[in-house]
């Protein structure tokens, strides 16, 4: 039984190296490709894929934000992370969003397949050096552990640069809310502007590269 795949990474020589790694797969069909997460969205919800393999580091909204919000159109979806970020904020983020496997990009391409195959029967899927990571008994908290869902995403898009009115035409929301959820951040993160969010942000390893 054939098992259909969308590839969600900004890297377009990755993306296309595992699109055709996987075409040699007899039982794994791409039918749909992103970018970013405005083009897995369309991608997603036109194609209805039974995996969603999904980047981390996402132009924009994070990919822990996109499968949020993949999971809120379709809580029956399968997603499998795809990163080379594989410290605990990361790995945590991405399980709390609803993630069903986390594979690293530093895997082999069995691996990887092998991934794809476990997310696509339903199962829990993650890569055997991150197995530490998950039964720490006392897990690192991610750093944007206080903020909301939405905080998170409005942060992600501040960090790249994106003006109120940008971000609040490409979420549907107003200015006003754009700039509301900001002070909220800035006051949960103890930060007083823009730039010391992306400093945050690149202390943390969120930038994306």
């Amino acid at each position: 039984m054939t098992c259909t795949v969308a590839l969600v990474d900004d890297h377009r020589l990755f993306r296309e190296g595992l699109r055709n790694l996987l075409a040699a797969t007899p039982d794994v069909r791409v039918v749909a490709e992103a970018s970013n997460s405005e083009e897995a969205f369309a991608a997603v919800n036109g194609t209805r894929p039974e995996v969603v393999v999904l980047d981390l580091m996402l132009p924009g909204m994070s990919g822990a934000a996109v499968a949020r919000e993949l999971l809120k159109t379709d809580p029956r979806r399968r997603m499998l992370a795809l990163s080379m970020c594989e410290d605990d904020a990361h790995v945590s983020d991405a399980l709390q969003a609803g993630v069903l496997g986390y594979a690293s990009k530093r895997q082999s391409a069995a691996e990887v397949v092998e991934a794809i195959r476990t997310v696509a029967r339903g199962e829990r899927y993650l890569a055997p050096e991150l197995a530490g990571v998950v039964q720490t008994p006392r897990p690192v908290p991610s750093p944007l552990a206080s903020l909301t869902a939405r905080e998170r995403e409005i942060f992600g898009l501040c960090v790249t640069g994106m003006a109120s009115k940008e971000i609040a035409r490409q979420l549907h929301i107003s200015p006003r809310t754009v700039e509301t959820h900001r002070a909220r951040i800035l006051r949960k993160l103890d930060a007083r502007s823009a730039v010391d969010l992306v400093r945050l942000a690149a202390r943390w390893g969120l930038l994306a590269s």
